[in-house]
């Protein structure tokens, strides 16, 4: 960390000279990352041809004479964190260093670009590694390097779509999205970005979009990453339609209130951006995917049945949302929209047979679009698909990671608890803030805060993919009720 760089080179300015021991001591560090904090602060101070020496017998000082530089370095150091946002982690790395190459229209060396982060060239150089591994995630953009240094390539509007996914990816539900906001454009900016979501979160509401929570921030950063590439001077070559949609001509209303005219052009790709966002769930047959895609669901369904000998196909509730979600997904992968399933794995390990089944989703894609959904698109479908395996059910949990992983859910609480519980609706965080209901019992998959709840409610938390442990504490929690009732 940037802070204990700082520890350490006050103690050794202060100090005569200072062992190993008595450094990991003070920094609470061990040997291995001792040496490497001293060897990151060398390859900084080096240009300047001074350093921290080190002693034969395993300790560390500082010469004489080099600790009045050192220690106007250390002041400058001190003064720089207090307003600077850097980051402190390989994994914060990864995310600010590769977002800030988006937005750099020059080659960038491995001596700039640490820099930036703050870090040594050593470390840079891993960072450089991480960037070209997830670089691989997505299509249509490049990790390119010569000999001035590396620079994102691709078009401009896969640009923005990658750009705003990552930030999503990486930040979803911390505070870490202000961090890398602050980093990349400024405190101001970020008060911008803030207030823009929240107003935003309110007219999707208002107009009828019941997106989930994700799917909320990733819109929201959608827009946001276009102003700021816009603002930036990096243009899209690309030209929109724009059909018209009361909630992007309300966001763009508000955000002419900040300053921002927006284009029909921009509102075309906004308009674009918010029908390739998943939905927490649909019930208005208005909002109902077309023939063409329908009829795209009902031959995967058909195939699947055919193959496994289920019995998808005549399940017109698993057609309807099934069609809807495939006809989103379809537009992200046109568009270049990223999607990435933060379960991934757990879907994978648990799910083993249905993401098989989802898989066949390909072929039928590949004839029709020439186009293929990835493995996070793919775990999408298989959740429907699991969700769907057992009796339908109507009802409702708080979750913000969509319909297919709030159905399942329901499902297994169903399987397992069956009429002694009648959950009344699914709704994402967002949603049950602007609109708590009154029931006894809220089964989440994620933390609750900022909400007033009414004082007989209560929260059981579980997992997205429910274990055998959260069904157990459910049961348990309508065991007493029922004798709560009981001796009423």
């Amino acid at each position: 960390m940037y802070s204990r760089k700082i520890k350490l080179i006050r103690a050794l300015v202060e100090n005569e000279k200072l062992s190993s021991t008595e450094l990991m001591k003070k920094l609470q560090i061990g040997q291995r990352t001792l040496r490497a904090e001293i060897k990151e602060i060398n390859d900084t101070l080096k240009k300047e041809n001074v350093y921290i020496h080190s002693l034969s017998v395993g300790g560390y000082y500082i010469k004489s004479e080099e600790k009045e530089f050192i220690w106007e370095k250390l002041e400058g150091m001190i003064s720089q964190s207090k307003q600077a946002i850097f980051p402190e982690t390989p994994d914060e790395r990864l995310l600010f260093g590769f977002a800030w190459l988006f937005f750099e229209r020059e080659p960038v060396s491995i001596q700039k670009a640490a820099e930036k982060l703050y870090v040594s060239r050593t470390a840079m150089l891993q960072t450089k590694k991480q960037i070209q591994d997830t670089v691989r995630w997505y299509h249509g953009i490049y990790l390119e390097s010569g000999n001035q240094g590396m620079w994102i390539s691709g078009k401009e509007e896969v640009k923005r779509h990658v750009l705003a996914e990552i930030i999503n990816y990486w930040t979803y539900g911390s505070i870490l999205i202000e961090r890398v906001i602050t980093f990349l454009f400024g405190a101001e900016k970020y008060g911008q970005y803030i207030s823009f979501y929240h107003v935003l979160s309110e007219l999707l509401a208002e107009h009828g979009y019941r997106l989930i929570d994700k799917g909320i921030e990733g819109f929201s950063l959608d827009v946001f990453i276009s102003l700021m590439r816009t603002e930036n001077d990096f243009m899209r070559d690309e030209t929109h339609i724009y059909h018209g949609n009361s909630c992007v001509d309300a966001a763009s209303d508000f955000l002419g209130k900040m300053g921002y005219i927006i284009s029909d052009n921009e509102r075309a790709y906004f308009e674009q951006c918010l029908m390739a966002k998943r939905v927490l769930y649909t019930l208005k047959t208005e909002d109902k995917a077309g023939e063409e895609y329908t009829a795209v669901t009902e031959e995967f369904l058909a195939g699947t049945d055919r193959k496994y000998h289920t019995d998808y196909h005549k399940n017109q509730e698993l057609i309807f949302k099934l069609s809807i979600h495939i006809m989103k997904m379809i537009w992200r992968i046109q568009q270049g929209y990223f999607e990435t399933n933060s379960i991934l794995k757990d879907i994978m390990n648990r799910y083993e047979k249905e993401v098989e089944m989802a898989e066949g989703i390909n072929p039928i894609l590949q004839k029709e679009y020439g186009i293929t959904a990835n493995i996070h698109e793919v775990c999408y479908i298989a959740v429907y698909l699991k969700a769907y395996s057992s009796h339908t059910l109507k009802a409702v949990v708080l979750c913000d990671l969509g319909e297919g992983i709030a159905d399942n859910m329901i499902r297994q609480i169903k399987s397992h608890c069956g009429e002694k519980i009648q959950i009344q609706d699914k709704m994402s965080l967002a949603e049950y803030r602007m609109h708590p209901l009154p029931v006894d019992l809220l089964i989440s998959s994620s933390w609750i805060y900022n909400v007033k709840l009414p004082e007989k409610t209560k929260i059981i938390y579980v997992d997205y993919l429910l274990k055998e442990e959260d069904l157990k504490n459910i049961q348990e929690f309508l065991l007493r009720s029922e004798k709560e009732n009981r001796e009423k």
